[in-house]
């Protein structure tokens, strides 16, 4: 038989969340099948702490936790309570009654509300909730459920033999899946082009600075050969969103990248685990819920990480492991994160169809299958983006009777089955001392400047000179790129914006291009600011009215104040608007400037 093993200081900590009353209870049940126990009414147990130690001493004796585990699970109905509620949260009462042919006690005393009915013998430590309706204005929902409270639950947890699921198992028959995916080769490409992007600005995200642009994402997938997860549209840019998003704050918060691929990842890796990018990652993972609001004050993402370090500590190193197992293990531990807190969490919605009909549930309708479970399994899609996991799994269908509005699948993380930790993974969690990155092949860039007009030619596939070009240039034809001055002048505000992004050219193209090349800039240079605005004139537009046009043109001082007349258009300096006021509103014409 194999027992839930704890410590001393855990033993400890566990005893001291119960109360003191029901400490007394329970070494009142446990008295006689202790060998070497003291009969509670002898000792004087004044204090929890001399209790709480000496059952902590009494329970770090397996023999004893085997003779009280046989007193509770010693009748039928007693093994099958505690082996169910110990590990969930509750069973409906009716059918156990059904079942087992027992009654269960309840208080008839309480009329209205939640009744909690205590059982006896060595059923003590399970309770009866019912909360019935009473008249038309009730509308609390009725139920009638047997439950274990919480705290007396972790105890239990060390009495009872522990399900054959608890620890994570590797599996070696595997059922068939549709997709395998691994990128721990192709993660270190799209580090190195990453970074050269990020050093030259050609990583564009919108303008929250949350999401990057799709030309970005393209450019990427196009330039770095990384795996994408589906290859059906709008779900074929998950991983290289994820990536981009990662080291594009890794790039923000460093200001640069590490000598090696590896030692970036590894570095970036561990600060995520650590919860120094706030939740950009979240994001992603929640994006088939509503109401969550993302501001760094309120949501966090550590919690989920904390859960992610336990289950990798636990994870077997070298085998597959089934997602259910992982599931179960989390559940039986009772693990659970929120991203704000958890009245907050339980508020977030989700809408959805439930058997063919349009409806909305919120997260503590069901947090496990809307919130827990899908936010885990994408971090393990997120893992595998990373290189530090494999993954097996199907397209996107929802395993359960509810799925998101018009869709198949309650989020696009569904359908993973199983799990395994790739060689670069046991590297970066500290499970295996080296690592050899697999080398990368650096691409040259081949530029081509034409002698007589400025145009580059570049290799179609080159995206990522491609958008190096962009700034400068227009599409020429097929692979050839000319000089544009649209292009030049677009987002410079200024000369001394413009005279940079010139500098840039040189920089980050080619510093000694053809003449052709720097005559085109140079004349860009030498006709700067040839249009002058002068603000200090007005054009003033006449109505076509006989007599107003009589006057202007009669008028000595109106003339003098009038630096050119064109048509029905005058131009008068600004200053000398009050007196051309004056002089007409004197001969009846009432103007408003």
């Amino acid at each position: 038989m194999n027992f839930l093993k704890m410590d001393n200081n855990q033993l400890i900590e566990t005893l001291n969340d119960i109360s003191y009353r029901d400490l007394q209870i329970f070494t009142r049940y446990i008295n006689d099948v202790a060998p070497g126990s003291i009969i509670i009414t002898k000792l004087n147990f004044t204090k929890k702490r001399d209790l709480v130690n000496y059952l902590a001493s009494l329970l770090s004796s397996k023999k004893n936790v085997v003779n009280i585990y046989k007193k509770l699970s010693s009748s039928e109905l007693s093994n099958y309570l505690y082996k169910n509620l110990i590990w969930c949260d509750s069973l409906d009462t009716v059918e156990v009654e059904v079942k087992y042919q027992h009654t269960f006690l309840k208080d008839s005393s309480v009329r209205y509300g939640v009744t909690q009915t205590k059982q006896d013998g060595n059923l003590l430590f399970i309770t009866r909730l019912t909360r019935e309706s009473y008249g038309f204005y009730d509308t609390d929902e009725e139920f009638d459920k047997l439950i274990i409270n919480r705290e007396i639950r972790a105890l239990l947890k060390i009495l009872f033999v522990i399900p054959d699921d608890f620890n994570l198992e590797p599996v070696t028959n595997l059922d068939e899946t549709e997709f395998t995916y691994s990128n721990e080769n192709e993660v270190f490409n799209f580090i190195n082009v990453i970074s050269e992007m990020l050093s030259n600005n050609l990583v564009e995200f919108g303008k929250t600075n949350e999401k990057p642009l799709a030309k970005t994402l393209n450019i990427l997938k196009s330039s770095t050969g990384i795996n994408e997860f589906y290859s059906d549209k709008k779900l074929d840019s998950f991983a290289t969103d994820m990536l981009t998003r990662s080291f594009s704050y890794y790039y923000w918060a460093a200001k640069k990248f590490k000598e090696s691929e590896l030692d970036s990842l590894k570095e970036f890796t561990l600060e995520k685990f650590q919860d120094k990018y706030y939740f950009f990652i979240t994001r992603i993972l929640v994006s088939h819920l509503k109401k969550i609001r993302y501001d760094h004050h309120y949501l966090k993402e550590y919690k989920m990480f904390n859960v992610l370090t336990a289950i990798l500590s636990d994870l077997p190193k070298d085998s597959w492991v089934e997602m259910q197992n992982i599931l179960k293990y989390c559940d039986y531990r009772e693990y659970r994160f929120d991203l704000e807190n958890k009245y907050r969490t339980d508020n977030y919605k989700f809408e959805c169809d439930i058997g063919g009909r349009e409806s909305s549930l919120y997260v503590q309708d069901d947090y496990n299958v809307i919130f827990f479970e899908p936010i885990l399994k994408g971090l393990f899609f997120y893992l595998g983006a990373l290189g530090l996991v494999e993954l097996k799994y199907d397209k996107p269908k929802s395993p359960y009777h509810v799925k998101a509005k018009g869709k198949e699948y309650i989020s696009t993380w569904d359908s993973l089955k199983y799990v395994k930790m790739t060689q670069l993974g046991k590297y970066v969690f500290g499970f295996k001392d080296s690592y050899e990155q697999k080398v990368i092949e650096k691409k040259t860039t081949k530029l081509k400047f034409d002698e007589y007009k400025p145009i580059i030619t570049i290799d179609v596939k080159d995206t990522i000179t491609q958008a190096k070009l962009e700034p400068y240039t227009d599409k020429y034809s097929e692979g050839k790129y000319i000089l544009s001055y649209a292009k030049i002048f677009r987002d410079c505000k200024n000369i001394k914006a413009l005279e940079l992004k010139i500098d840039s050219f040189y920089k980050l193209i080619e510093a000694n291009p053809p003449q052709i090349f720097r005559d085109f800039f140079a004349e860009i240079k030498d006709n700067k600011n040839l249009l002058k605005r002068d603000l200090s004139q007005v054009v003033i537009e006449l109505k076509d009215n006989k007599k107003l046009l009589n006057l202007f043109m009669k008028n000595k001082k109106l003339q003098e104040l009038v630096i050119k007349a064109q048509g029905y258009r005058i131009i008068v300096s600004k200053i000398d608007i009050p007196k051309l006021t004056k002089i007409v509103k004197d001969n009846g014409f009432f103007v408003e400037f």
